[in-house]
């Protein structure tokens, strides 16, 4: 019998293959226009801004460039595509 052995970056890579993906062009702090490979925005996990005493900004998502889970403003995305 062959026995076969999986790493957790590997598991996580394949799983990734399986998830819906977004392409969002973001505005930085700075000015500058990026864009991120995302997974479906976490509407439900709202972003607040504590700063600027507002309760909802924003909305996380899995970046897949970054490997995380990032927070994303409302007011700063200039387009989100479904990928």
């Amino acid at each position: 019998m062959l026995k076969i052995s999986y790493s957790i970056p590997m598991i996580k890579k394949l799983l990734n293959q399986f998830q819906k993906k977004y392409l969002v062009v973001y505005r930085k702090e700075d000015g500058k226009v990026k864009t991120y490979e995302i997974s479906k925005p976490r509407l439900n996990e709202a972003v607040s801004n504590k700063r600027e005493g507002r309760h909802n900004v924003g909305f996380r998502a899995y970046c897949f460039a970054r490997g995380q889970v990032r927070a994303f403003r409302h007011d700063r995305v200039v387009s989100i595509t479904k990928l």
